[in-house]
């Protein structure tokens, strides 16, 4: 998703910012005129005062600074602005600042002039008044600056041709002042608000690391798909705002059952210990620890919390997240599968339901032989969990089994996993050749899709299969491959592809099935 930020001084809206802040929800953003039309793109670049400045296409205006929200034909300039207040300027403001400053005259109607519209109240350098737009992060000044201080001494000694000057959109009396300053009171307030800014960041370094990474991480769909392995930051907040919706409190695992505690005796309040983080930041830990299988220290670096914090978020998440989008993993209907059915099935095999294959993921090898050898795969030769998944033809998980041992069979855990509940009278289910499961479709009036095997023969190895098999081995191999790729997409998040550690056992199933969905 593009990003684009107002580029007027003294404007903070981001389009980041929309779908976090509420007072982002109505903000539009502008882009400036093309070269098509010089008046008018000359007219917005003069507003901005930003000298030299020469607008990219992330560079915008946003609806703030128009008298009616947008371009208009009325007002089709940004006209609001911090340096006049976000007042509409007069029109006596053609002039610029330096010819401003050079008519100063000691006649008594000018003053009389300026005196006619009420001056706001100021306390230091922020001006207070009924009609100024709030700032999203208003920053308190603790001393009053005058004008008075910020003269040098110079300016003090040097006679007095005039007995009032204008500084910005204040007019200051004095017979002590000389209009030969170019420091203005917008500047003065701008400076003040960036210094108390940064000083109040600084204080708490986790807040700011925390502020930064999660900033990085969020702020481009290109950045969100490779830290937590979705596809936009639309997805990201569309997925954390169906969890926050469905439980408005939820509390840390404590032990025993891995399914958390989602009722708070006090409801108006937060359950369980103290948060440091949001509920936001808990979700991005969650999705941090299944997609890059990062240690807990370097989160709990960056997100200045303790480790043993980050294991309790990551299993309260996990239990939560799998009791919610479970029930989202099932078989479409007939209607929807003929729906999205691809050209390359239609024309070969019609009928198909889904496509099923059996994978594994490496552990760390148990302690106990017995333990041992029920995880010990001969095909991987290691120690391993194995589980089934079935796609449909378009390639989305419409079943994950539970994870069995390594030395279980194919058959086995097709039998005893509950697919077989899923196939209706009529499927048609594809698979490898290791699926001896023919007579187990048949029970349910379902046909087994599968290359054919080798025929006996009397020469070469005494095995070979006809032509009309290696044709049919073709079809069935180039369209089986939707389930190895679902595969690895599955494996894309590294807590599966790694050797998956022991202490992380009574979570793995719901590891998976989250990781599917």
């Amino acid at each position: 998703m593009p990003r684009y930020y107002c580029v007027a001084e003294g404007c903070s809206s981001d389009s980041r910012k929309k779908g976090r802040y509420g007072f982002m929800a109505d903000v539009e953003f502008f882009a400036f005129p093309t070269s098509k039309q010089p008046k008018l793109r000359k007219k917005w670049l003069e507003l901005v005062r930003r000298h030299e400045f020469d607008p990219s296409r992330h560079d915008k205006i946003c609806s703030k600074h128009f008298v009616e929200g947008r371009p208009t034909e009325a007002h089709p300039y940004p006209e609001l602005y911090l340096y006049i207040n976000y007042k509409r300027p007069q029109e006596t403001r053609g002039t610029s600042s330096i010819e401003k400053r050079s008519t100063c005259t000691t006649s008594e109607a000018t003053p009389t002039k300026y005196e006619s519209t009420p001056r706001p109240k100021t306390t230091g350098f922020l001006v207070h008044d009924e009609n100024e737009r709030k700032q999203p992060f208003p920053f308190p000044v603790e001393r009053e600056i005058t004008v008075q201080s910020l003269m040098t001494a110079e300016q003090i000694a040097a006679p007095h041709d005039h007995d009032y000057c204008s500084v910005g959109n204040e007019v200051v009396h004095s017979s002590d002042v000389q209009c030969q300053t170019d420091l203005t009171l917008h500047d003065l307030e701008k400076s003040e608000a960036e210094l108390l800014q940064l000083r109040d960041t600084f204080k708490n370094k986790d807040d700011l690391r925390r502020y930064m990474t999660v900033d990085k991480m969020t702020n481009s769909d290109s950045s969100v798909m490779s830290y937590f392995g979705l596809p936009s930051v639309l997805t990201l907040f569309g997925i954390f705002a169906i969890l926050d919706k469905i439980t408005p409190t939820l509390a840390y695992w404590k032990g025993g059952s891995a399914i958390p505690n989602t009722e708070a005796k006090n409801p108006s309040k937060k359950s369980g210990p103290n948060r440091k983080l949001t509920r936001f930041h808990e979700f991005l830990v969650t999705l941090l620890r299944l997609r890059l299988a990062l240690p807990t220290f370097v989160i709990a670096d960056s997100f200045g919390i303790s480790c043993t914090r980050v294991s309790q978020i990551f299993v309260t998440w996990i239990s939560y997240m799998n009791t919610v989008f479970s029930p989202l993993l099932k078989r479409p209907s007939s209607k929807c599968l003929k729906k999205f059915m691809p050209k390359c099935f239609k024309s070969v095999f019609p009928k198909t339901a889904s496509i099923i294959d059996c994978t594994e993921f490496f552990i760390e090898r148990p302690s106990t032989p017995t333990a041992q050898i029920r995880t010990f795969s001969s095909y991987k030769q290691k120690n391993t969990f194995k589980a089934l998944v079935a796609v449909t033809p378009s390639g989305a998980f419409m079943f994950v089994s539970n994870l069995w041992g390594g030395n279980v069979s194919d058959r086995y855990i097709t039998e005893h996993s509950g697919f077989l509940d899923l196939v209706k009278p009529g499927d048609e289910v594809m698979a490898d050749r290791g699926f001896l499961i023919r007579d187990l479709l048949l029970e349910r009036r379902a046909t087994l899709n599968i290359p054919p095997f080798t025929k006996k023969c009397s020469w070469g190895k005494g095995k070979h299969l006809t032509a009309h098999d290696i044709l049919k081995t073709k079809k069935i191999a180039k369209l089986r491959i939707h389930v190895e790729r679902a595969i690895g997409r599955l494996k894309n998040y590294k807590i599966l592809s790694h050797t998956i550690p022991l202490k992380i056992k009574p979570l793995c199933n719901q590891i998976l099935r989250v990781c599917a969905f």
